[in-house]
């Protein structure tokens, strides 16, 4: 793509992106990768969620559908889970009768006639005991090679929206949305309403950027971000505005996580179709079916909740089929029409 291009153009590329994040950390990725990023407008027409997007999971968890077939209406999964999830797998096997086990970190087992597995795949050979048997050999390569990205965020609340202020000589607001080749790479603002609080990601950076970040207290990220913002912004007193204590995230040093998420190399699309298809199951020996896999890992665009959402639905086909259901014939799921949608699958 930069082979009629110079190399300044490459680093800008590199810093810049799309608009919304630099792409020199996803270099060594799959081109395929940034193809479908940029095919699908994921880094198009984005929208803030109040709350934050963990208000889908949690709308769901408290949504309570009518019609429902095998319960009354006004019945929830909080309901059903008595106002809280279980506590952390510690191992899923095959039982004895064919059903799948699962250890909670409590010791309590219980047996299921299907399981649908939505952590980071490292995880399963990691913090959760997995019975081997549960997944093929080319299954477990494709798992264990998933490669996960690392990545660190750092925010900051602050009293109001102040980048808005105007600046007397230019007219514009006086800070913005920054993508920079300094430690910081990319500051994100988060406005929500002139007389309420903001919030600011001050650093949101990927693998050898968030690597600088990882064994620093949260205090030190705060400051090697100012620092970074006020050569950039030397009239804008972000330091005043602060409020309240900052937090900071590393994926990569998150037990449950251990990375943000995949990004996929060159020559990993064989991985990726043997996790993505996993769900069609009928062809499967008896003791690799009724354990199913979902996330945007699992997907064909990793980072993004299409690929969560998208595998999720097929994991669903996958269990009602497995469990002897269907279709609604006017409505066909993923493993209907699986044939004519199919990705692609190449030689092994």
């Amino acid at each position: 793509a930069f082979q009629k291009r110079s190399f300044r153009h490459l680093e800008v590329f590199g810093q810049v992106g799309f608009g919304t994040g630099g792409w020199d950390t996803d270099f060594p990725n799959s081109m395929l990768e940034i193809l479908r990023v940029v095919y699908t407008n994921c880094d198009e027409d984005q929208h803030f969620v109040l709350g934050g997007v963990e208000q889908v999971p949690r709308r769901l968890w408290k949504d309570k559908p009518k019609g429902m077939a095998h319960w009354p209406d006004g019945t929830s999964l909080d309901g059903l889970h008595s106002g809280a999830p279980r506590t952390g797998v510690a191992r899923i096997e095959r039982a004895a009768d064919g059903t799948v086990a699962i250890t909670d970190n409590w010791g309590d087992r219980r047996q299921y006639d299907a399981v649908l597995v939505t952590c980071q795949s490292w995880l399963l050979t990691t913090h959760i005991e997995t019975d081997e048997r549960l997944f093929s050999q080319k299954l477990w390569m494709a798992l264990d090679r998933t490669r996960y990205m690392q990545s660190a965020k750092t925010f900051v609340m602050v009293d109001r929206p102040f980048w808005k202020d105007k600046d007397p000589q230019t007219g514009r607001d006086v800070m913005s949305m920054t993508l920079t080749d300094r430690l910081t790479r990319g500051t994100y603002l988060f406005d929500l309403g002139e007389d309420k609080p903001g919030v600011i990601c001050l650093s949101y950076s990927w693998m050898s950027d968030a690597l600088k970040m990882l064994p620093l207290p949260v205090e030190k990220r705060v400051h090697l971000a100012l620092d970074a913002l006020q050569k950039i912004y030397p009239k804008v007193d972000i330091k005043g505005h602060i409020i309240g204590d900052p937090i900071t995230v590393s994926w990569e040093a998150d037990p449950n996580f251990l990375g943000a998420f995949k990004g996929a190399l060159p020559g990993h699309y064989r991985y990726n179709h043997r996790m993505y298809c996993h769900f069609m199951q009928d062809q499967l020996p008896p003791d690799q079916r009724g354990i199913f896999i979902a996330g945007d890992d699992v997907g064909w665009i990793p980072g993004w909740v299409e690929g969560a959402v998208q595998t999720s639905l097929n994991a669903v086909w996958g269990i009602v089929h497995h469990l002897g259901g269907a279709s609604h014939p006017d409505n066909p799921g993923p493993g209907d029409r699986f044939e004519d949608l199919k990705p692609l699958a190449l030689p092994e």
